[in-house]
């Protein structure tokens, strides 16, 4: 039970903290807030002004102007809130004046709640950056020399020996010895052997072997 009571006071005591800070703010907070920012590509600037003193008769005013020229003229009591938007490449000069009834910016102004001042807001506009490429051509002009070259003429004499191959043939001459009778003397000769056969054979071996020489010399001529 006693943690119950002292958790249900140190509530109460936290409430009433709570209330008295509230309750005191406004009394105290005078609060003149510029903002600048960008919607897409346009430049915004909003005026935030906070906790001023209201009073029946009595009014608080802003003023705004964009270069030169007023764009917001009007009283407020606690409160006032406003965004502007514009279109612009460059970057934009506002100048505000904030006047607060109960402290005027002219006289002593002790409590700084009136002010005046000048807010720039740069340009929103995405700078595109344009890269010129240059490409330079430079025509070359090739010549071609047509070069004839004529390759020397081998001249090829084709000499064609003739061989005459003279095919020498014997000529076996055969002399046949005439036979002269001897007479008879009545004297016998002695008996000697020799034949007539082997003149014979001599004669037969020496045409065969001219024959043969002849055949030989003309297949010589024949493969050349």
């Amino acid at each position: 039970m006693q943690l119950a009571r002292v958790g249900a006071f140190l509530g109460a005591v936290t409430a009433a903290v709570a209330a008295t800070v509230f309750a005191a703010a406004p009394a105290h907070a005078h609060n003149a807030i510029f903002s600048a920012g960008c919607e897409g590509e346009k430049s915004t600037l909003t005026a935030d002004l906070q906790w001023y003193d209201a009073h029946e008769t009595k009014k608080n005013t802003v003023k705004i102007t964009l270069d030169g020229e007023e764009i917001e003229n009007t009283t407020f009591g606690q409160h006032f809130k406003e965004t502007y938007v514009r279109d612009s490449d460059v970057e934009l000069v506002f100048e505000y004046e904030v006047l607060a009834w109960n402290d005027p910016i002219d006289e002593d102004n002790d409590k700084a709640w009136s002010v005046r001042g000048t807010f720039k807001v740069p340009s929103c506009v995405k700078t595109t950056t344009t890269t010129t490429t240059t490409t330079t051509t430079t025509a070359v002009t090739t010549t071609t020399a047509e070069v004839t070259t004529t390759a020397p003429t081998t001249t090829t004499a084709e000499t064609t020996v003739e061989t005459t191959t003279e095919s020498t043939t014997p000529v076996t001459t055969t002399t046949t010895a005439e036979v002269v009778p001897v007479a008879d003397t009545g004297d016998d000769l002695a008996d000697t052997g020799a034949s007539i056969a082997i003149p014979l054979v001599i004669g037969v071996v020496l045409l065969g072997g001219g024959a043969a020489l002849l055949i030989v010399l003309r297949r010589r001529a024949a493969n050349n």
